[in-house]
């Protein structure tokens, strides 16, 4: 069985047995129930209010990653991928978490840095054939 904690600073209280446990324990003295570690929800709710940069240097690829196909194809048709672009955006990891059917938040989280970086990379890439054949 898991019992959730709540997290303060670097304690958390079991609330099963109300011991208070170390913030990076697993397990609970008191009771030996398996902590399971999840992150504040102010720290979560800044996280999904952030904007995506994935979404916004590779909108179609980030739209498959994050498990939003419906963005993904509005994001196909010419002048309303733009708007699609921008929902990705600003809502992008709000619509994901909400809808994308993820299993935890650590999931999601390495799913969305991940869709980041290749967003960064393909960026980095077209760059660098732009200025391969603009100077070449």
């Amino acid at each position: 069985m898991a019992c959730f904690c709540y997290t303060g600073n670097a304690m958390k209280t079991c609330t099963s047995c109300k011991r208070e446990v170390e913030a990076w324990n697993e397990k609970c003295g008191g009771c030996g129930f398996t902590l399971e570690l999840v992150p504040d929800d102010q720290r979560k709710a800044r996280y999904l209010r952030g904007p995506s940069l994935g979404a916004l240097l590779w909108t179609q690829g980030w739209a498959l990653g994050a498990r939003l196909y419906f963005w993904f194809l509005i994001s196909l048709i010419p002048v309303v991928g733009l708007v699609a672009l921008f929902v990705g955006l600003f809502l992008g990891r709000r619509l994901s978490w909400k809808y994308g059917g993820w299993s935890d938040w650590e999931e999601f989280t390495r799913r969305m840095r991940l869709m980041d970086v290749i967003g960064g990379i393909w960026m980095a890439i077209l760059a660098a054939a732009y200025l391969y054949v603009d100077f070449a």
